[in-house]
């Protein structure tokens, strides 16, 4: 009996010494999650045992994924797989990451079984692919997170998000202060305005010969973008929703803006710039005629996407849009501390890589 007696304390004793799933324990002076639980804003919810070592990010608009993972520094350690991030100007990515090349890397098009060959703990991706992609990852019993980056909200939620991944919510708390502070140095500045501009804003393809003029829905990041800049984006009425809309010439010219700011993703801006100019139909435009047909910076991205440059395309816009409300706005300074303290490039690297691409 006083045998069996002890025994039972033995194992009361173990029970209550062993953490529960959820709890921390202590390993020397640092505390260590035995289970990691992250929501992200689809409501979507992943379960890992730690905080993850081996983390893959894939699918469509990979470069805007990775552009917000590699702010934090432990990114480059921890990426196994990688998406395809090349617009056409170069892989931003490859430049950060010394050890690209070791990665295995991932097509536009990869699938589950592809994604699931670089063995992550975790994998990323935007969130319009939870259905035709992410879900059939999740079957495989590997954790997956989307990112939404579709507005200045969607980025602060996001960037907690990822504090938690790389268990760096510090670095979390720096990035959410420096894109609060850059947008409220512009909207404080456009909120009182009476007056703004009518501005249209178009993304330029050429597909099998075919020139298309497209614009964002409402919603997009480059409709609000021209909104907080302090303009009036002349489009909203007839595309409030969905994704790039085509827009023919007749339209353009009723709207006939103030000002017109162009993309064009894939192609040379400037030569699309160019082309429009000599246009004898623009020409006919009240923006063309008086010098305001611009073209977003682009360095190995363009400025204007839900990219991480976005908080610089507003800047940049704001300046445009307002050029005395916003003589004090120096962008050839703001661009050059966005790499430096968000990339962590030294000024060599900005200027060989950053400032090359742009043309200044």
């Amino acid at each position: 009996m006083k045998k069996l007696i002890y025994i039972l304390l033995f194992l009361t004793l173990i029970i209550v010494l062993l953490p529960a799933e959820g709890t921390k324990e202590v390993e020397g002076t640092k505390e260590v999650e035995r289970t990691l639980v992250i929501e992200d804003t689809t409501g979507n919810i992943a379960r890992m045992e730690r905080i993850p070592e081996r983390i893959t990010f894939a699918g469509k608009s990979a470069n805007m994924v990775a552009d917000v993972l590699y702010m934090f520094p432990e990114a480059a350690s921890r990426m196994v797989g990688v998406g395809t991030t090349n617009q056409g100007n170069g892989d931003f990515i490859k430049f950060l990451d010394p050890a690209y090349d070791t990665k295995t890397y991932l097509e536009r098009n990869a699938g589950p079984e592809q994604i699931a060959v670089t063995r992550p703990e975790l994998v990323v991706m935007k969130n319009f692919l939870k259905k035709s992609l992410g879900d059939s990852i999740s079957q495989l019993d590997i954790p997956v997170l989307y990112l939404n980056l579709e507005t200045p909200v969607a980025y602060e939620k996001d960037f907690k998000m990822l504090g938690k991944v790389f268990g760096n919510p510090e670095r979390a708390a720096e990035l959410i202060q420096y894109y609060k502070n850059e947008k409220e140095f512009v909207t404080e500045r456009t909120k009182a305005l009476t007056e703004k501009p009518d501005i249209l804003f178009i993304y330029h393809t050429t597909r099998d010969g075919i020139t298309a003029f497209n614009i964002p829905p409402e919603s997009w990041i480059q409709t609000r973008m021209v909104e907080m800049a302090g303009g009036n984006p002349v489009w909203t009425d007839i595309h409030p929703g969905g994704g790039w809309s085509k827009v023919n010439l007749e339209q353009i010219a009723a709207w006939n803006p103030d000002q017109i700011y162009v993309v064009a993703y894939k192609q040379d801006i400037n030569k699309v710039l160019n082309l429009m100019k000599e246009s004898s139909e623009w020409k006919e435009l009240e923006a063309v005629k008086n010098g305001k047909l611009t073209a977003f910076p682009v360095d190995f991205y363009s400025w204007d996407q839900p990219d991480s440059r976005w908080i610089l395309g507003l800047n940049w816009l704001a300046k445009q849009i307002h050029p005395d409300l916003f003589a004090d706005l120096d962008i050839p300074k703001l661009a050059r501390n966005f790499f430096t303290e968000l990339y962590f490039l030294t000024d060599e690297q900005y200027e060989t890589e950053i400032l090359s691409r742009l043309g200044w």
